[in-house]
This record gives structure tokens, C-alpha cells and sequence, in this order.
């Protein structure tokens, strides 16, 4: 178990478990939605993948995604990660850390089934740019 510190957050991480939590229960979805998110993930600057790094999260992979068409070609994107450790100190469902466009929070895990591991989730948003070619009223629908 390593401790990050960030921000008001200290959390200890198990990463190996992360990994392989996420490594054995996620799938790429592959509607319009999803492929515009991982799309748009490869963008990021190097502030929000310093902090995808330090806390071993696959930012393509969330455990829960969610999408909403805003104004314009964006839209917002808005689910949570799952993380193996603990939360050592760090108010829960504060979005409290701001890192570049991404909004994050620390989320208790209500479906305990999903893992038997002690976790928590880091909850997000972020508007993104539609990038696929296909129309963003595709996703409206």
C-alpha cells in the first residue's frame, strides 16, 4: 500500500489491486458516448494525467460513465472510479479537487458487492469536445 497525498486528500492506495480490479471487470463500451470519452481522454493535459498517475486510476476506464450533450460540440461526462485502499483523510462527496477541466470527488462505495476489497471511488466531471465524426445528436437521442 502506497500513501498519496493530494490536496486535502490522503489516501492509501493498493494500485497492483486497482489494476487488477479494473483489468477483470471492465469492458470498452462501445457506443458513441464511450468512444468520444476514451477519444478525448488521449488530450489531456499533463496536470490531470499527474494526477491519474499518482493515484493509479486508468482514466479510460471508469467504473461508471455517464454523458450529457451540453452547448456546442461538448459534452459533459460525469461517473467515478474504483480505487482498492482506504480514504486516510478527505471530506466525502466534496468536489474539492479541481485538476485542470476535471472536477474530482471522494465517494463511498454503496454496492459493496462488487469487491471484496476495502475501496473507495473517486467521483468526476468534465465537459469534453465531441471528436467522432458521427454526429453529437446521435447521443441526444
Amino acid at each position: 500500500m502506497k500513501e498519496v497525498h493530494f490536496n486535502e486528500w490522503v489516501l492509501n492506495i493498493e494500485s497492483e489491486k486497482t489494476e487488477a480490479f479494473i483489468a477483470s471487470n471492465q469492458g470498452d463500451c462501445e457506443c458513441l458516448s464511450c468512444k468520444n470519452f476514451r477519444k478525448a481522454n488521449l488530450l489531456l493535459d499533463a496536470e490531470v494525467m499527474h494526477f491519474s498517475n499518482c493515484l493509479g486510476l486508468d482514466l479510460q476506464k471508469p467504473t461508471l460513465l455517464n454523458a450529457f450533450p451540453v452547448d456546442g460540440e461538448q459534452v459533459m461526462y460525469s461517473g467515478h472510479y474504483t480505487v482498492c485502499g482506504e480514504v486516510i483523510e478527505g471530506e466525502m462527496d466534496a468536489w474539492d479537487v479541481v485538476v485542470g477541466n476535471h472536477c474530482f470527488s471522494l465517494v463511498e462505495d454503496d454496492d459493496q458487492a462488487s469487491i471484496a476489497e476495502p475501496h473507495f471511488q473517486i467521483g468526476f466531471e468534465v465537459v469534453l469536445q465531441w471528436l467522432l465524426p458521427e454526429s453529437l445528436e446521435l447521443i441526444k437521442k
